[in-house]
């Protein structure tokens, strides 16, 4: 029985041996590379449902007699990390969202994607910078709410949440021809 021992003994050994030599070293990189990806992305989750992005002060301007209505408040970044922010979503489903900036009086889309620096804030106010739904479906009047999203450069969502509605005088910003001039761009 002792021979069948070392046998089995050595057999084992070989078998050993054989799977470690069929693992090369690149295999093993590999394996760490998916592992070091598989944290980066679950990290980028966390980051998004950490709160790095608070949306302070928010309303919705009532929108009883427009198809139009805007988003306002002050985005903070408490994160050591700029968040770029390339567009929005809300519970309204409006036809057209859009971030717009307000250059010399008039309201335009932005050229660029709206950048909240690390541990900054960035105001979203009547006569500036907003947060533009237009083609709405549904009015909203004040004391309702919605809920609101924002598409992060590399297609990740953050929930920013419950928006409550108030009556508000239009800004500084010229409404005049931006609901004729969204509908050349967009058919109904």
């Amino acid at each position: 029985m002792s021979k069948l021992f070392n046998y089995s003994v050595a057999g084992l050994a070989a078998v050993s041996l054989v799977l470690a030599g069929c693992s090369p070293q690149n295999q093993n990189d590999s394996t760490e590379s998916k592992a070091d990806t598989t944290t980066n992305a679950a990290e980028q989750s966390a980051a998004a449902e950490s709160k790095d992005l608070t949306f302070e002060d928010a309303v919705v301007r009532a929108n009883e007699e427009k198809d139009m209505t805007a988003i306002f408040g002050n985005l903070v970044n408490h994160s050591d990390k700029d968040i770029t922010i390339t567009g929005f979503s809300t519970s309204l489903n409006a036809k057209v969202n859009q971030m717009h900036e307000t250059v010399d009086g008039k309201m335009q889309e932005m050229s660029s994607p709206l950048v909240v620096k690390a541990g900054e804030s960035h105001e979203l106010a009547p006569g500036g910078d907003h947060f533009m739904l237009m083609e709405m479906g549904n009015q909203i009047a004040p004391g309702e709410s919605l809920d609101l999203k924002v598409e992060l450069e590399g297609g990740e969502e953050l929930d920013l949440g419950e928006i409550q509605t108030r009556s508000m005088p239009a800004g500084d910003e010229d409404y005049g021809d931006m609901k004729d001039h969204q509908m050349e761009g967009h058919e109904h």
